[in-house]
């Protein structure tokens, strides 16, 4: 038996899977918005190599992380003010008018030599990444065909699959960087590989990846810039340039290389200073930190989504707020915010710091608030690693602000602020606001230069629709100020967003052309892939539709607990786990002959179709115990009626290497499909997976139509 081996290199293609998508999502900025093309070409890889008769030696894997290593390390060298040059970011200059959408921040330099050159990258990062784990899908396959307990084989893949999910997860909680990680699985692979050429091929490439730049763990001194690795992201933190007058002292945080927050001195020192190099008041209305106090001054109850580094906290506390519920969902900025803001707000016993999720806040808590400000909390890099969805996106629904209206006072406010590059986001975003409260918000625009922050667009709307009104004809200073800056958006057919459709960049529901080339490339290359490559081998189209069907079902998945629980860490760790332990569960019943391979279809079936009926929000009236697990059961079912079915074919499959490579590619089809979820909504998915699981069993028929038991 194999079984250790089967466990190890289980093991490390789940980590090194997981770590590759956080690497490249954090240093190229087209991988933080597409994380799950990384997933798919992993699929891909690993399926071809599954496929392939051949044995690969592990060594092509090192070679492989060694060079995706040694390009990342570059970029470090590069970005460095003595070269300036940006290696990575012509790419999204090249490729955005292709994805019809605004996802990338414009960039003030554009060289075509240096998006020719990041295409050139792009494309070799994800081949290496592919072919990294050709030899990795090739020793599982040869190891699950052999093993004559076929069930037992798939037990021990699952459970170590789970446990490199699980490291991968702690791995990221410690702060760790990536590239660490990579070079850790480096040295693994000596223990799974024989073959003593191999074996010396793989040791001169760990020596050599561990003498690479590998960026330091947040120990730095504070007058350079500092790296700290949260669970979602990178962060940079280094001192504000002092030679810029406008900009008050303190800190600027970039997130995954993309400027992101100040933390600034907005103390009563700087206030004076700006005040007296003003000609006029204006400036001070020009102070975003302290605009919602301008409406709601000294607030009894103040909420905070989106609490960063500190700077909005600060300006509770400067406008009079009394008791400030503070929500960040990144628990290292956080961190970062305790330690190095100069006002040290999170200090002040005033404020409640919460980190979690800011809609998951919002569902649970039971207080209710004369303010409510929702500051810039878009990322503009993060994405979830497992789905084209965007984290902070879900704040900005429909349903989302219905609920913050809920938790507003009678007499209470909400104030939106965001960053509105494209006039379609600022209709959408004032579409989605007034169709809450009943009546347009009052919008206006702050530029104020790195003074008081770098301002931004700003939604107000009150529960009273009188009271807004009647409040600027009370204060005619802030009601000059308004009009001044004040901006309109017309009429349009712009849809809203709501938690079914929830992509704020995409200007109407299509298929972007981006998404559609990449399509186009996996299917080419696919097709080229089996006639070229896997001529001879068998393909397995049962499981390639049941892999695509599991895939569509767990996004889907994805974005219901993330509704319940948060699109947090977490919710990944929820999600996939509960699959696994699902799986193996159903694994063990058909090893015992106690579930039939039709009685799990029709429970797969029932159980998409209570996916389809009952509303996530149903859940949110139990405790938090209870609605883990009545929800965490109810809406994974599908993945223990599905494991069944897989298992029970898996066993009966001549050649098991084909029929896990069949399933790794459907996976890789499915992670394509996501993207109708653009053009009809994440509702219709879980109709799409039926339709998978549908056509995977029909497949299996010895006759079109004529669905057997086997």
């Amino acid at each position: 038996m194999n079984w250790d081996k089967i466990a190890g290199v289980s093991f490390l293609i789940l980590f090194s899977e997981l770590l590759i998508i956080r690497l490249l999502g954090t240093e190229i900025r087209i991988f933080a918005y597409l994380g799950n093309l990384t997933l798919l070409v992993i699929f891909l890889g690993s399926g071809i190599g599954m496929y392939l008769k051949k044995t690969i030696p592990l060594s092509w894997t090192a070679v492989a992380f060694f060079l995706l290593a040694a390009l990342v390390s570059t970029t470090y060298i590069l970005r460095t003010p003595r070269f300036d040059v940006k290696l990575f970011t012509g790419i999204s200059e090249l490729l955005a008018p292709l994805s019809e959408s605004y996802v990338w921040q414009s960039l003030n330099t554009f060289s075509k030599t240096g998006a020719v050159l990041g295409l050139a990258l792009t494309l070799g990062i994800l081949g290496l990444t592919a072919f990294g784990f050709m030899p990795l899908g090739n020793l599982l396959g040869r190891l699950l065909d052999k093993d004559p307990r076929a069930l037992r084989a798939y037990s021990i893949n699952i459970a170590a699959s789970l446990s490199g999910m699980w490291a991968i997860q702690l791995f990221s909680l410690s702060q760790l960087p990536p590239l660490l990680g990579l070079t850790l699985v480096i040295w693994a692979l000596l223990f799974l590989e024989e073959n003593p050429t191999a074996r010396a091929v793989i040791i001169a490439v760990a020596v050599a990846t561990v003498a690479l730049a590998i960026p330091k763990v947040a120990n730095q001194p504070y007058e350079g810039p500092t790296t700290f690795w949260s669970p979602y992201q990178k962060l940079t933190l280094s001192l504000i340039n002092k030679t810029k007058i406008q900009q008050p002292p303190g800190y600027y945080l970039e997130v995954n290389n993309v400027g992101y927050m100040g933390l600034l001195n907005l103390g009563p020192e700087h206030q004076a200073t700006v005040s007296a190099s003003s000609k006029s008041n204006e400036v001070l209305f020009q102070d975003q930190y302290l605009i919602p106090y301008r409406f709601k001054p000294n607030p009894e109850n103040v909420l905070i989504i989106g609490a960063g580094g500190g700077n909005d906290a600060y300006g509770a506390l400067r406008g009079g707020a009394k008791n400030v519920d503070a929500v960040e969902i990144d628990p290292v900025i956080v961190q970062i915010g305790k330690k190095y803001h100069p006002n040290q707000p999170y200090q002040d016993p005033k404020i409640n710091l919460i980190t979690a999720d800011g809609r998951a806040f919002m569902e649970k808590t039971k207080n209710r608030y004369d303010l409510i400000v929702m500051g810039l909390a878009d990322s503009h890099t993060l994405s979830s690693s497992l789905t084209n969805l965007r984290l902070d996106h879900y704040l900005y629904t429909k349903e989302s602000l219905e609920r913050a209206r809920q938790l507003l006072k009678p007499d209470g406010i909400l104030v939106l602020s965001f960053e509105v590059p494209r006039l379609w986001i600022g209709q959408r975003l004032s579409k989605t606001v007034s169709g809450v409260f009943g009546y347009d918000p009052i919008t206006f625009e702050v530029r104020s230069d790195g003074a008081f922050g770098w301002g931004g667009y700003f939604f107000v709307a009150s529960k009273d629709p009188e009271l807004l009104p009647r409040l600027l004809a009370e204060k005619p200073e802030l009601a000059k100020f308004i009009n001044a800056h004040k901006r309109s958006f017309p009429a349009s057919t712009i849809n809203a967003l709501s938690d079914d459709w929830p992509y704020l960049y995409l200007d109407s529901p299509r298929l972007p052309a981006l998404h559609l080339i990449i399509a186009g490339i996996a299917i080419g290359g696919f097709l080229f892939t089996r006639k070229i490559i896997l001529k001879g081998s068998g393909f397995n189209w049962p499981m390639f539709w049941w892999g695509a069907g599991f895939m569509l079902f767990e996004f889907q998945n994805i974005t219901k607990l993330s509704l319940l629980f948060g699109l947090t860490w977490q919710t990944n760790i929820i999600v996939i786990s509960a699959a696994l332990i699902m799986i193996l569960m159903a694994n063990w019943l058909v090893d015992k002959k106690a579930i039939s391979t039709k009685t799990a279809f029709i429970g797969l079936m029932v159980a998409l179709a209570v996916q389809a009926i009952i509303p996530v929000k149903l859940f949110n009236a139990l405790s938090d115990l209870p609605k883990i697990l009545v929800a965490g059961t109810i809406l994974n079912l599908p993945f223990f009626f599905g494991g069944a079915v897989f298992s029970k074919w898996f066993k009966d499959a001549k050649d098991k290497k084909a029929a896990f490579a069949g399933n790794l590619l459907g996976s890789a089809a499915g992670g394509l499909m996501e993207m109708f979820s653009f053009l009809l909504g994440i509702k219709a998915i879980v109709f799409m997976a039926a339709a998978m699981y549908g056509l995977g069993w029909i497949a299996a028929s010895k006759k079109f139509g004529k669905i057997i038991k086997r």
